[in-house]
């Protein structure tokens, strides 16, 4: 681990000290659709992020997709999924 400011030095293997190949290995990508404020370490794309677009941008050209939903709060996705089992329900009486 190091910081974003020492990314991009190169570390040293301690058996052989060749200049080790920096890997990443996602195990799973997961982007929660929040924006980006400021410049930041990007697990799930293995770099530094500047801002929203950059992020979207890189996502693209890795192949990736964002996930998530467009609900400003918890209260508000809430509201919708129970207006939403509402309809359902009022649905199948109407169909009773």
């Amino acid at each position: 681990m190091k910081s974003v400011s020492e990314i991009d030095r190169l570390e040293a293997c301690p058996d052989c000290q060749e200049p080790a190949v920096r890997q990443f290995v996602p195990s799973r990508v997961f982007f929660s659709g929040t924006s980006v404020q400021h410049a930041e370490w990007n697990p799930g794309l293995g770099c530094v992020v500047k801002n929203k677009e950059h992020r979207k941008e890189l996502a693209k050209r890795k192949g990736l997709v964002e996930i998530g939903n467009d609900f400003k709060s918890g209260e508000s996705a809430a509201t919708h999924f129970d207006q939403e089992r509402e309809s359902k329900i009022a649905k199948r009486w109407e169909d009773v």
